[in-house]
């Protein structure tokens, strides 16, 4: 969940169990030429496949006319609601939006990705209470394995209600999962910045270089901190890198006018 949590429409195959009904064709009498299983559950996959194409395309009649049949085979898929969200989402109906991700979590054994998926949801529109909860669901969920991304989502909405600590602690429960996870170091980063905390920021912009070469957007919060930390010795060498490595970035070209 980065920079306002951006939501992933990803539509699992859920492996349901598929609610067959047998149908049965006859040829003018009453003996039976034709026998076959209509597949309820694989029915709405192919309408949802069909319904994301039109609304990739920006056909939003036939995209919810195809959403709405899936949902009609298949109530119980979670897959047919988090596609139904994504639709009310893309034209704007964040009301709707919302009803269809409580639906997702409505359904039978709700996967953690949908959970984590509403929680995104819920941060976005600055409901962090209900968020809270959808995240720490996704994490109790047997199976889950995106825990270090919902741990991450929680510091990013903590930090948006402004529980700062609460915040830094959710991005070290995700560095536990996942040490090596270079965005929540980025965001340990960005919030030490904030509070306006320098000694911390480097510490931790420290840490984010073990685990990532350095870039423009690093190096030019290097400069930022070190400035911070009135340190002009470690200020140019952070400049000195940015100028070396990367001269045409929008970072080098606002450092240079920044020494005229």
């Amino acid at each position: 969940m980065k920079q306002g949590l951006p939501i992933v429409c990803a539509l699992l195959l859920l492996g349901l169990t598929a609610g067959c009904v047998t149908e049965r064709t006859y040829s003018g009498t009453d003996i039976q030429v034709q026998e076959r299983k209509f597949d309820k559950v694989s029915a709405a996959r192919e309408r949802i496949q069909l319904g994301l194409t039109y609304l990739q395309r920006g056909n939003s009649e036939q995209a919810k006319y195809n959403l709405d049949r899936a949902l009609s085979h298949a109530p119980d898929l979670e897959d047919a609601h988090i596609a139904m969200a994504y639709y009310y989402q893309t034209v704007g109906d964040l009301r709707r939006a919302e009803s269809a991700y409580q639906g997702a979590v409505n359904t039978r054994n709700p996967s953690g990705d949908a959970l984590n998926n509403f929680g995104v949801f819920l941060c976005q529109q600055e409901k962090y209470e209900q968020a809270e909860k959808m995240f720490l669901a996704a994490i109790d969920t047997q199976e889950y394995t995106r825990t270090g991304s919902s741990y991450e989502n929680l510091g990013i909405c903590s930090r948006k209600a402004g529980h700062i600590e609460k915040a830094k602690q959710y991005f070290e429960s995700a560095l536990k999962y996942e040490p090596r996870r270079a965005s929540t170091m980025m965001e340990l980063i960005l919030l030490s910045l904030e509070q306006n905390d320098f000694s911390d920021a480097r510490q931790e912009l420290a840490r984010y270089h073990r685990v990532v070469p350095e870039s423009a957007q690093s190096l030019a919060l290097g400069i930022k901190i070190e400035q911070g930390l009135n340190d002009p010795e470690a200020v140019k060498r952070y400049g000195i890198s940015l100028l070396a490595k990367f001269p045409a970035s929008e970072q080098a070209r606002q450092y240079r006018a920044s020494l005229n």
